[in-house]
């Protein structure tokens, strides 16, 4: 019998090294919220909206240390979530290279030279931070806190809103 190798990819966040780019203040100011009472909520709602964002256009709104795995490559492939801060390591089969080199913009493409197994570079993500990725949040945020119950009568929301959704698709890099 013949066995076909798999084309598995993996990624795997080892740790978020940058900010939020929405603060509480700033959501409470645009949602025109007084007080306290909902201020632990709100973080966790903008923190959920961020990562719904980052998902959506497949790039890293809020810098990280990622891990990404594949296990074959004819030597040229793309790291996903950038835009790339840095590289941390690359292993082939175990054996740590420093033999490769960076195509493109924002060091996203990786050249190893030849086609290699059992690839695991990890690398640090710099994050994106600007108005209108804010704006996206905020908005998203918002309909997250409007929505924040199980069962709202004649409304629910379990997808990017239309209004993100345009902001977020002047960003959006399908990773494949």
């Amino acid at each position: 019998m013949i066995q076909k190798k798999l084309n598995m990819r993996q990624i795997k966040i080892n740790s978020t090294t940058g900010s939020e780019i929405v603060s509480t203040s700033e959501f409470k100011d645009y949602a025109r919220i007084s007080g306290s009472t909902d201020d632990t909520l709100i973080a966790i709602i903008l923190k959920q909206a961020r990562i719904w964002c980052e998902n959506y256009i497949s790039r890293d709104i809020v810098a990280k240390n990622r891990t990404y795995f594949i296990d074959e490559t004819n030597g040229i492939f793309d790291l996903p979530f950038g835009p790339i801060a840095s590289i941390s390591s690359v292993t082939i089969e175990g054996v740590t290279s420093t033999d490769y080199s960076f195509i493109g913009l924002d060091n996203e493409t990786i050249d190893l030279d030849g086609s290699a197994e059992e690839v695991k570079v990890t690398y640090i993500t710099s994050g994106l931070d600007d108005e209108l990725l804010q704006q996206a949040i905020k908005q998203f945020a918002s309909t997250l806190y409007d929505n924040r119950h199980d069962y709202v009568e004649g409304k629910s929301e379990n997808s990017v809103p239309s209004e993100s959704k345009v902001i977020l698709n002047a960003y959006k890099n399908m990773f494949i």
